[in-house]
């Protein structure tokens, strides 16, 4: 009877840890803001429900000796055109589960939740220039953060190569 409830418990925790969100947002536009952080930027992408506004964090490499920012878009490669309506199937993710080879903001600039992993809070600390990482997977929205598994229709977005 134990290993019966064990397995069930086990079962209902990894179905929990993969679970996934959709969202189905239209694009309005995007503006970057400063970090905690001098070697990165953040692109706050603007995206538009029925009636709420959400704001996507897109955190960038910035070289700020060269001022230039590397944009390679969302997941693959995705530039989002302004007015489409997009679906994003997001899993949210705890700082740790970013590689640790990554150049990450998250894994450098914020303390996780104790109670929620994929919770944080953001703390100041510079690092230098390192392009190293897949920065468009990973996005934060209201301090959460999200690894974006698709986004749909991919054809709505500029692929530039």
């Amino acid at each position: 009877m134990k290993t019966i409830m064990f397995y069930v418990i086990m079962s209902l925790v990894l179905c929990h840890c993969k679970a996934q969100e959709e969202l189905s947002l239209t694009y309005i536009g995007y503006q970057y803001k400063g970090t905690q952080n001098r070697s990165f930027l953040n692109k706050e992408l603007i995206l538009k429900t029925d009636g709420d506004t959400i704001r996507m964090n897109l955190r960038l490499p910035y070289d700020s000796i060269h001022h230039n920012v590397i944009d390679r878009g969302l997941l693959y490669n995705c530039h989002l055109k302004k007015g489409v309506k997009y679906t994003f199937t997001l899993q949210k993710k705890c700082i740790f589960d970013i590689p640790c080879f990554f150049n990450s903001y998250y894994r450098t600039n914020t303390i996780p939740d104790k109670n929620d992993c994929s919770k944080f809070i953001e703390i100041k600390k510079d690092t230098e220039y390192d392009y190293r990482g897949d920065y468009g997977r990973y996005v934060d929205i209201k301090g959460c953060l999200y690894e974006i598994k698709r986004i749909y229709p991919n054809n709505g977005g500029f692929y530039p190569h």
